[in-house]
């Protein structure tokens, strides 16, 4: 008989918390209810937690004598912090088959911080009010591959909406403990992790490509923020035996303190440094910023844009300066690599629109960074320098070709 645990505040949501109870009940499963709430007041209708506020809260180092002395922020992320300690503990002891979290912006943050403690593949699902909308998504899900159902009504009692929609969640739950996968299996291969993005997506495609013709096995990562997050999470994971990190542009919002569209995947080349895995890594896309008009520079003018989408999205132009900053990051998280590594430069040009006359044309820019990368990698690090366009095929063979080099170094072919 499958566990599920159902996550939210006993003292507002319990009348959905009844409901989804009673379905799972009706589907033959148990359901183990775990109480979020932070405010005083119990239930108005008989119901009970298996889990109680006390005993997530004990288990997760607090009390509730601590939490009812904060404000509302700190106290929410104190049931955040010990609702996750909870369910990695049934996760480790593997005493819960999957767990479905709801409610509104305080219950969605108490979930989905403790969802994203659970390792990818594992069933997890939120039903959220705040599912919909101009919402930024990472609040719900993060990086993790949470499943989320719009509530369309508020949760403030049980009426036809609310009905379909949980009996829904309940479903989708119980159809991925039921026919889901539920954890990552490699079956013992060793799969590369590449980087892309539209503006390296031929050449990168062209690598992978060729790789997967010489018998290897490839996981492509969208550089646009959360790709590259999850890339270094799976590298931490052991899912990932080897990189060819082709595209850094998530790296650009990094330095302006998470500004841009590619925002949200900070420390990038730190993981594949410190697990020491065959490592190739080209700077492609460093040389923009991706901005919706919220976030244009004060200079945006000066510095020159195109229209990505239009009236949405712009690349915008960095100044050499930033370039080279970014350059450095590289250069000093790179030399902290305990496994072969190599980093590419192509002098023509770092994505597309960037051959001569094209608008991202820098090549004394890219000469610098050569100077850079010359002058400080470590003699360890492999630096080799092409008279290329990134966007060139011929470049695209040179990755792949460098890359199964470095397998080979690295022992894994």
């Amino acid at each position: 008989m499958s566990i599920i645990a159902v996550i939210a505040s006993f003292d507002t949501k319990y009348h959905e918390l009844a409901y989804v109870q009673q379905q799972l009940i009706e589907f033959g499963c148990t359901p183990l209810l775990i109480d979020i709430s932070t405010g005083p007041n119990p239930p108005m209708i008989d119901i009970a937690a298996d889990i109680s506020r006390d005993d997530v809260l004990r288990m997760g180092g607090s009390s509730w004598e601590v939490l009812k002395k904060m404000d509302k922020g700190n106290a929410i992320k104190t049931m955040a912090d010990c609702v996750s300690q909870v369910v990695l503990s049934l996760h480790g002891k593997g005493d819960v088959d999957g767990v479905l979290g709801m409610g509104g912006l305080q219950n969605t943050i108490v979930c989905s911080a403790a969802l994203r403690k659970l390792p990818l593949g594992f069933p997890k699902f939120i039903c959220s009010t705040i599912a919909s909308g101009n919402r930024y998504f990472d609040t719900i899900v993060g990086d993790k591959d949470i499943a989320v159902m719009p509530s369309i009504v508020d949760f403030a009692g049980m009426n036809p909406i609310s009905e379909v929609v949980l009996s829904n969640s309940v479903a989708s739950i119980l159809g991925m403990v039921k026919y889901g996968k539920k954890k990552i299996n490699t079956h013992g291969k060793n799969y590369i992790g590449a980087t892309l993005m539209g503006i390296t997506n031929d050449t990168v495609m062209r690598a992978i490509n060729n790789l997967t013709a010489n018998g290897e096995h490839v996981i492509s990562f969208h550089s646009t923020g959360i790709g590259g997050r999850v890339l270094e999470s799976q590298i931490r994971d052991g899912n990932i035996a080897a990189v060819m990190d082709l595209c850094l542009h998530e790296m650009t919002a990094e330095y302006f303190g998470g500004l841009g569209y590619s925002k949200g995947a900070n420390n990038r080349l730190e993981a594949a440094a410190e697990m020491g895995i065959p490592s190739l890594i080209c700077p492609g896309g460093i040389d923009f910023a991706c901005l919706s008009k919220e976030d244009f520079f004060d200079d945006e003018d000066q510095r020159g844009f195109v229209w990505h989408s239009k009236d949405y999205l712009t690349h915008t132009r960095l100044w050499e300066s930033e370039i080279l900053d970014i350059t450095q990051t590289i250069v000093r998280r790179v030399n902290c690599a305990k496994g072969v590594t190599e980093i590419v430069l192509p002098l023509g040009g770092l994505r597309t629109m960037s051959k001569p006359g094209e608008f991202f044309f820098k090549p004394d820019t890219i000469k610098k960074m050569k100077g850079i990368f010359e002058e400080n990698l470590k003699p360890e690090i492999i630096f080799k320098v092409f008279d290329v366009n990134f966007d060139d095929p011929v470049f695209a063979d040179i990755c792949s070709s460098e890359m199964l080099t470095l397998l080979e170094i690295g022992g894994l072919r």
